[in-house]
């Protein structure tokens, strides 16, 4: 028997009810991340970082003195945005680092977010952090930031026949359906932009409670400690076949010419939109150290510095103790808070520097 019309209005009404709900609900979500995002600093793609180029509001509307940090890993863990603002108060430092990122990487990102924000999107300031893994361009796996653009952009896909690859728009279709992706994904940043907005009543009742804020809206893992036992890590550096093992026997002195390319393009980048450029070659745990073939690091140093010219750069590579690392390369909470205050004060330094408005616009 056929549904009377009652029924079926009554159907359609109680779908479009639940559609408005969804929409409703969808729309409030999304006003408190991009609030947490741009407002509060939050960092709201805690496992997935390379989305966080998809969220305009993390990158756009922030105001002036913007600080963008980039470089891997190790980055994210060891220049800390609170303490660099803490040293240099009138900077908005914001973490951009991203797991396995490369120097290439960080020209497609830097790309995208003028091309897709405006130049508005575009920072004041940029610091870089970097290590040989992340200059030699070595990864584990393909770009996670390659094929989230390819997957997830609302607005380019990659042409990955150019170094570093092209930025191409997307078709209406591709666009909606890389949208519609996003959209499933949304969640648990939903989810941390809540914890972010109401943190602070949150603490103010409970104080014990900030630790699990920080840990869950804030870039870097925070631990305390060795990530397990020490004979276990220096296993893992050894083991053959692992990405260390290409990065400790990598030869810069074969990689030369593209070094100097890619971190010519970052300087042209700096320099074209009058971005002040700051450098930090990353610390390494001593038994990583050890493991270089001869000449080969430093042949990495030379060929660095010898590419950015009067960029200002600050090698740390020895300046935490062993016991400051949580694992074989990333350093724990207490030794990013010492690398960024260091990494501050230089920033620092320059700045007062009387030419220190050189490159600006």
């Amino acid at each position: 028997m056929a549904p009377s019309n009652g029924s079926l209005r009554t159907r359609l009404t109680v779908l479009a009810l639940v559609g408005l709900l969804f929409a409703g609900a969808h729309l409030a979500l999304e006003a408190t991340a991009r609030y947490a995002e741009s407002r509060l600093g939050a960092y709201l793609w805690k496992e997935q970082d390379y989305l966080r180029l998809f969220s305009p509001a993390y990158h756009a509307g922030r105001g002036a003195g913007r600080l963008f940090i980039y470089g891997p890993s190790e980055a994210r863990e060891g220049l800390l945005p609170e303490e660099i603002e803490h040293v240099v108060p009138d900077l908005k430092p914001y973490q951009n680092a991203q797991s396995i990122g490369t120097i290439e990487d960080g020209l497609v990102a830097l790309n995208y977010i003028e091309l897709a924000y405006g130049r508005a999107a575009v920072p004041d300031e940029i610091l870089v952090g970097i290590t040989t893994r992340f200059i030699a361009n070595i990864r584990m796996q393909r770009s996670p930031l390659f094929e989230g653009i390819k997957k997830y952009s609302p607005h380019f896909t990659l042409e990955e026949g150019t170094h570093p690859p092209t930025l191409v728009p997307k078709s209406t279709l591709d666009a909606t359906l890389s949208r519609v992706r996003l959209l499933a994904l949304q969640p648990d940043r939903y989810r941390r932009g809540m914890v972010a907005v109401g943190a602070p009543l949150v603490n103010h009742v409970v104080p014990s409670l900030s630790a699990y804020e920080r840990v869950l809206t804030r870039p870097a893992k925070y631990l305390t400690r060795k990530i397990g036992p020490e004979s276990d890590i220096r296993k893992w550096l050894t083991t053959p076949g692992n990405y260390w093992e290409a990065v400790h026997t990598w030869n810069p002195e074969a990689d030369r010419g593209r070094i100097t390319h890619d971190l010519q393009l970052l300087i042209d980048y700096t320099s074209r939109h009058g971005i002040r450029l700051y450098i930090v070659n990353l610390p390494e745990w001593s038994p990583n150290r050890d493991l270089y073939l001869p000449n080969r690091y430093e042949a990495y140093l030379d060929i660095v510095t010898s590419a950015i010219g009067d960029t200002p750069f600050l090698d740390l590579r020895t300046f935490l103790n062993d016991d400051e690392y949580y694992d074989e390369a990333h350093p724990t909470w207490d030794g990013g808070i010492r690398v960024s205050r260091r990494v501050a004060a230089f920033i620092k330094e320059h700045r007062e520097r009387p030419d220190s408005t050189e490159g600006r616009p």
